[in-house]
């Protein structure tokens, strides 16, 4: 626990009890960490239960009852997607950024659509992951490079290609979630603390 952010990601079938997770936060808390915790089941990696979303009054009630930093929210989106054709739920989304307090998440960005993206943080998405989307770039660079070039052994050649790649990728999810519209996530609802720099 000595990393400056830890972050509970256990979908709520896994967890052991909810009298776990207050102990678990606080623990965070006493090593200076930011805790996030996930509620409601994101797809794809496993998951157990195809579509449960997050319910906005069950969220309420474990962030104040756990003291959770961030919560990763179910919307609509899915772990390890390689297509941008997750549908998100905004109404939804909407609803659950009036009754909690604490910074929203979304896991499995990769899979979400560039409009959603920035609208989903427009309507309250504090915090992205996006992994599938940044491998993808890398593997399909390495892959071009060795196929245009199959002659290339040194890893320096294809690992740059690699590394402009998700450079490129990155950029442009920044300047995605930096857009105007997405810039202001909340409107009349509580103050929300601060997520992890």
């Amino acid at each position: 626990m000595h990393r400056p952010h830890q972050r509970l990601a256990l979908p709520r079938t896994e967890r052991h009890s909810d009298e776990d997770e207050p102990r678990r936060t606080l623990a965070g808390h006493e090593h200076g960490l930011w805790v996030e915790a996930e509620l409601g089941e994101v797809g794809g990696k496993g998951a157990r239960v195809a579509d449960a979303r997050t319910d906005p009054v069950e969220a309420a009630d474990f962030v104040t009852a756990t003291g959770v930093d961030g919560l990763a929210i179910a919307i609509g989106s899915s772990h390890a997607m390689v297509t941008q054709s997750a549908a998100l739920d905004l109404e939804l989304l909407r609803r659950i950024r009036s009754a909690v307090p604490v910074p929203l998440v979304l896991h499995g960005t990769s899979g979400v659509p560039d409009e959603l993206v920035a609208r989903a943080v427009a309507d309250g998405i504090t915090k992205v992951n996006v992994s599938t989307q940044l491998n993808r770039a890398m593997t399909d660079a390495v892959r071009s490079l060795l196929t245009a070039e199959p002659a290339v052994v040194d890893p320096r050649r294809y690992l740059g290609a690699a590394r402009t790649a998700i450079e490129q990728q990155a950029a442009h999810l920044i300047s995605l979630i930096s857009r105007p519209t997405a810039a202001v996530a909340v409107g009349t609802t509580s103050p929300v603390k601060g997520t992890p720099s």
